[in-house]
């Protein structure tokens, strides 16, 4: 028994060391995959919870604390441009948003549920500032 502990032990050391380099809160490139499976609204229910069950189990694996990344996302230079990101549809589409009107981001951020990501956090970023 204590035998195959230690061999499972050493199997999930050496899966987390090849699945490529990161930083200490950076996520590896299956992290990221697994993470954005847990996000898509296409993906079937319990494929997406299980992809999210297997995220939370590698940043566990890795030692990751969620300070770590609640620190990284606040810091990074990618949120710090956020009035840059363009608009990716609409009577808008390709416009930054910093140079879109408030209301139009306000009717979009709470009305289209569809919007990527990225995208939406950048429009609650920006109108934030405005508050």
């Amino acid at each position: 028994m204590a035998a195959r502990k230690k061999r499972k032990k050493e199997n999930s050391k050496s899966n987390s060391n090849s699945n490529s380099s990161a930083t200490s809160a950076g996520l590896t490139d299956i992290e990221m995959k697994l993470l954005r499976l847990a996000l898509d609204k296409g993906a079937y229910e319990g494929e997406a919870d299980n992809a999210a069950i297997m995220f939370i189990r590698k940043l566990r694996e890795r030692h990751v604390k969620a300070d770590e990344l609640f620190s990284q996302t606040q810091d990074s230079p990618a949120l710090a441009n956020y009035g840059n990101e363009k608009m990716t549809f609409g009577k808008y589409r390709d416009e930054m948003i910093k140079n879109i009107p408030v209301d139009y981001l306000t009717w979009a951020f709470y009305n289209c549920n569809n919007m990527d990501a990225k995208l939406k956090l950048a429009i609650h970023k920006f109108l934030t500032e405005f508050e």
